[in-house]
Order: C-alpha cells, then sequence, then structure tokens
C-alpha cells in the first residue's frame, strides 16, 4: 500500500470514528438523555424546535430522494441479470431489505395515522392491520422467518430458486414500498400551508450547538485569561482522540490488485497480502495510550476551576481532580487481571483472543462491574456529579464558563461516555465479534462439530462486525443514561470512600484471585484446557440463545398496546415519602 493510499484510508477511519461515530452519538446521548429526562419526570420533552416549511416543499424534499433510491435499486437489479447464478448470501440479502422496507413503510404510516386519525380507504386498511407496535413485530419476525428458511434450504436445489426470486423481486418491492411510503406523505404534507421539521427532537440538540457559538464569551476580570482558555481544550482534547486505539470493526484483507473482487469474496483464513485494520492507531501499548490520554482530563478540570478565580469553580475543580485521580487508580487496577488474562496491552489482541475463548465478561466479571462503576465516576455524571454539583457549588469547575467554552466542557461528558463503552466493549464484551461468526462467515460449531457454515463476503462480515461494536457500545451508553436517572448524588465522603474503601480493595482481591486461578489452571495440563475450551464454546452459546430470547421477548413485547403510568409528585420529599422514605447515614470520610 502507498503512502497515499495509507493517509486517506487513516483520513478515512479518523472521519468515520469521530465525525460519523463519536460526535454524532454524544449529541444523541444528549437528546436521549433530556428525553429520558422528560419521560421519568412527566415534563415537556426536547421536541420543541424545528425548521418550517411550505408543505409543497416538503412533499418534493420527500419524493425525490425516494425515486432515486428505486432507480438505484431497480437499476442494480438489471445490471445483476447479466452476471449468471445468484449466490446465497445476495439472495438474502436482497429479501431482508426488501422485506424491511414493507413492514418499515407500514409502520410509520400507521404510527401516523394513529396520531391524526383516518382520513381515506388506505388509512382504514392499514388501521386494520394493527398498532404500530404490532406492524413492527411482526415485521421483525418475517425477517427472521425467511433467514432461517435460507439456512434450512442450504445446499439444496430449492435454494437456488428462492435466491432468484429474492434479487428479480426484492428490489422491485422495495422501490414499491419507498415510493409508496414516499408518496403517501407528500399527499399529505402538500395540504399543509407549512410543515415543522423536527427529527423526533434531535433538531434541538442542533439548536443548542448552534446557540452557543453566538453566545458571548465571558472571562472575569480578574481571572487568568490564558489559563481560562486553555482549559476547555485540554479537558475536551484527550477525551476525543483515546478511541483512536480502540478498533471497531474486523480486518478487511486484500491478496489481489483488484480491491473490489477481494472484498466481494469470503476472507482467506491467512492473509499474505495487505490488512486493512479498523483501528485510527495501531500500536503495541494501545491500553497504556487509552490512560495516558485519558488521564490528561484532569488537568482541564483542575486549571479551569483554578484559572476562574471563582471559590465555586475552585471547589469544583478540587474535587473532579481527586474524584478522577481515586477513580483512574481503581480502572488501572481492574484491568490488570484483564491483561494477565490477555498477555498483552494490545487491544485488538484483546478482541481476537476473546473470539478464540470467551468474552472478558465471562473470565473478568468482578472486572466489568468495578470498570464499569469507575467509567460512570470518570465521567462526572450523576450519581458522580459532585464537581458539578448545582445545588452545592452552582456550576463547579465551569461556572464561570459561558458559550463554547462552557458546550466544550459540557459536550466532553458524553464523549467521554462514548469513550468508555468502547473500551469496555472491547476488553469485556468480545469488541466487534458475534458469537459463531468469524472471517470466513456463519459457522455454529461446539466441541469440533460443525453443524452449520455459511460463507459471507469481507465486506458483508466487517459491515456486521462493525454494526456489533456500533450496537454494544450504543447499549452500555443507555444503561449510563439509565443509571443517570435512576441513582441519586452522592455525598462527597460517600464518594471517596466508595473510591478507596472499597472499589480499590475489591481491584487489588481481583487481580490476586485472578492469578491464584491461572495458577491453579496451569497444573491442570491438557484436560483442563480441553475443558476451558469447551466451556468457551459454551459462553458463545449462552450469548447467542440470550441475544435470541432478548429479540424475540422484545417482538412480543412491540405486539402489546402500549401502556403510559405516570407518576408525579409535587416535590422530592413527597416523592421519597411515597417510595418508603429515605435514611441518613453519619459522615465517614
Amino acid at each position: 500500500m502507498t503512502l497515499l493510499t495509507e493517509l486517506l484510508v487513516t483520513v478515512g477511519k479518523v472521519v468515520f470514528l469521530a465525525l460519523l461515530f463519536c460526535m454524532p452519538v454524544a449529541v444523541l446521548l444528549t437528546w436521549a438523555d433530556r428525553r429520558q429526562g422528560a419521560m421519568i419526570q412527566d415534563r415537556v420533552g426536547p421536541n420543541r424546535a424545528a425548521i418550517f416549511m411550505p408543505g409543497k416543499l416538503a412533499a418534493v424534499l420527500v419524493v425525490l430522494p425516494a425515486l432515486a433510491l428505486a432507480a438505484l435499486a431497480l437499476g442494480l437489479a438489471w445490471l445483476r441479470k447479466t452476471e449468471g447464478d445468484t449466490p446465497i448470501v445476495l439472495g438474502i440479502i436482497s429479501s431482508q431489505i426488501a422485506l424491511a422496507s414493507v413492514w418499515l413503510t407500514l409502520f410509520v404510516i400507521a404510527g401516523r395515522i394513529r396520531v391524526r386519525g383516518v382520513c381515506n380507504t388506505f388509512d382504514v386498511w392499514v388501521a386494520a392491520l394493527g398498532n404500530p407496535r404490532a406492524i413492527l413485530g411482526v415485521g421483525l419476525l418475517m425477517n427472521v422467518a425467511v433467514l432461517v428458511l435460507f439456512g434450512l434450504l442450504q445446499g439444496t436445489p430449492e435454494v437456488a430458486m428462492l435466491c432468484d426470486i429474492s434479487v428479480s423481486s426484492g428490489p422491485a418491492l422495495f422501490a414499491a414500498a419507498v415510493v409508496g411510503g414516499a408518496t403517501y406523505s407528500a399527499v399529505n404534507l402538500a395540504r399543509l400551508p407549512k410543515v415543522g421539521l423536527r427529527l423526533a427532537g434531535t433538531l434541538h440538540a442542533a439548536a443548542d450547538g448552534l446557540k452557543t457559538i453566538f453566545k458571548e464569551d465571558l472571562v472575569p476580570p480578574s481571572a487568568d485569561q490564558f489559563i481560562h482558555g486553555l482549559a476547555p481544550f485540554i479537558a475536551f482534547f484527550p477525551v476525543l482522540v483515546v478511541l483512536a486505539v480502540v478498533p471497531f470493526g474486523d480486518s478487511l484483507c486484500f491478496n489481489s490488485a483488484s480491491f473490489l473482487s477481494d472484498i466481494i469474496r469470503a476472507a482467506p483464513p491467512v492473509c499474505t497480502a495487505t490488512t486493512v485494520k479498523l483501528q485510527v492507531l495501531d500500536i503495541d501499548a494501545g491500553l497504556l495510550f487509552y490512560f495516558a490520554m485519558g488521564g490528561t482530563g484532569i488537568i482541564g478540570a483542575a486549571l479551569a476551576g483554578w484559572a476562574s478565580n471563582n471559590k465555586y469553580s475552585l471547589l469544583g475543580g478540587l474535587r473532579a481532580a481527586s474524584q478522577m485521580v481515586s477513580y483512574e487508580v481503581t480502572m488501572g487496577l481492574t484491568l490488570i487481571g484483564a491483561i494477565m488474562i490477555y498477555g498483552t496491552l494490545r487491544i485488538d489482541t484483546m478482541i481476537e483472543w476473546q473470539q478464540s475463548h470467551a468474552w472478558g465478561i465471562f473470565v473478568q466479571p468482578l472486572a466489568f462491574v468495578l470498570f464499569f462503576a469507575a467509567a460512570v465516576a470518570e465521567s462526572k455524571r450523576v450519581p458522580f456529579d459532585l464537581p458539578e454539583g448545582e445545588s452545592e457549588i452552582v456550576a463547579g469547575y465551569f461556572t464561570e464558563y459561558s458559550g463554547m467554552k462552557f458546550a466544550m466542557f459540557f459536550f466532553a461528558e458524553y464523549v467521554t461516555i462514548v469513550t468508555a463503552a468502547g473500551l469496555m466493549v472491547a476488553l469485556f464484551l468480545g469488541g466487534w465479534h458475534l458469537p459463531f461468526i468469524d472471517r470466513q462467515g456463519i459457522r455454529i460449531a461446539l466441541g469440533g462439530t460443525v453443524y452449520w457454515q455459511l460463507a459471507l463476503p469481507q465486506i458483508l462480515v466487517v459491515l456486521i462486525s462493525l454494526g456489533a461494536f456500533v450496537a454494544k457500545t450504543l447499549l452500555l451508553c443507555w444503561l449510563q443514561l439509565l443509571i443517570r436517572w435512576t441513582v441519586p448524588r452522592f455525598r462527597y465522603d460517600q464518594l471517596m470512600k466508595l473510591g478507596w474503601r472499597i472499589l480499590l480493595p475489591i481491584s487489588i482481591l481481583n487481580i490476586f484471585l485472578t492469578g491464584l486461578v491461572q495458577r491453579l489452571l496451569s497444573l491442570g495440563g491438557d484436560s483442563t484446557t480441553s475443558v476451558l475450551n469447551l466451556a468457551g464454546e459454551l459462553t458463545q452459546l449462552l450469548v447467542a440463545l440470550v441475544g435470541a430470547w432478548v429479540a424475540i421477548a422484545l417482538a412480543l413485547e412491540l405486539l402489546k398496546p402500549a401502556h403510559h403510568k405516570k407518576m408525579l409528585f409535587t416535590s422530592a420529599a413527597r416523592f421519597a415519602e411515597q417510595m418508603g422514605g429515605t435514611r441518613s447515614r453519619r459522615m465517614g470520610a
């Protein structure tokens, strides 16, 4: 690979990781945080921001992209007719996209009808199909059923006929669904004098970001001008670059000069030519880089509190520095056990170990719990938001900040959530790996016996691995948001006691237990190794079964009608009394 090609590939990775993943997810987290808070507290959510446009213009903007997508799908289908036999993978993709486009279109239309009511005979027919949740659940089950049908018919003459039907009729069905849904929306939009584009309230986050750009940058007269302006950059930059060492997908292998033909074929067992890793910074000490860069965020908070020349800011900076140092120690010691298991500091090698054996959450469950608690504390969010406790020190270390400087501090917390979740996924949840999926495709095997396998193109495997990493990261981000709206704030003495007197000793105990177990297993010989390999395969089966159960349970839950239960009290005291009261403890610091 030439130097120019390597530069372009690196720029592409940076653009995806920072601009297309990390930053947008952090923005969506700000929206989800407000939305979840509005749901829990029964107040108006972030859905007020809107872009208004004439109804006819909105109708045109809806129809034109739909026509372009339909033309592209039909064009690709026409080109495919000249290429002979249809691969089974192409048939699976065509059928899945076609079915999903149909039920998603019906789902959106049914939701709209439920809000504004039935207006014509088509609305009557859609309403007769059931509520939108039922349409969504049945649609997901149909996609799964067709996928299972392809798997059962693999290797039989019928699968070729099924593939031909999917490839020939799938694009037409997709085009009809997209154009039909767009036409339905355009007809309804054209009747309105103006249309407000809200995008489920996500424009509110965009409006907040735009608003901070034009806000006045106020600096206290007695503050240190240079350090006051430098602190937000020191706090924001490290949390954005630490994800560079975390692989976000499986590698691409190119064994010939024809890159296109390489990615549409299954990956070879061993890559003998060029390997493109989906990782921005490939270094041996990747884990140390993460902690080295992430730890510099302490300096930004401390400098902001000192440079503002404000007693509340100073208290917030001291709290932030002591809190982040305390939990950085726990985070580092927690991962010692994982490093002992994996035998490396390279994060990509850790993921490959989990792919071959078992996910880190099974071999280091205590470390995962400890690391998750420390990561939440590092983000300085509830219940660990003492450095910016509004009820005690106004806004903490960024009390004297406004405009984009304030936004950098505020947004850095959400970026920290994403980066911490990405690292936890890589260390404990297998990274990009999904059970029974490797670089060659799907391979279901237990105890050396292969029950079913299906070769997949490289590009499809990489997209699946990328989607797995993103989905796991979003799950952990959502869990951190859920904790923010579930657990009340600690007192500061409780916060420090948790870090130094509970989490730290347990992390040291985890190191001891890991070493002891490793030593005992090393004395077992080959029989112990075979048992451990079988246990690792069983953990993969367990993950697959739990994932299938969650998918089925979600589909069944979607079939139930929505039920909203309000729980509203006029004060925190009445709420606490209704929930069983509160208890107080003596200061224990």
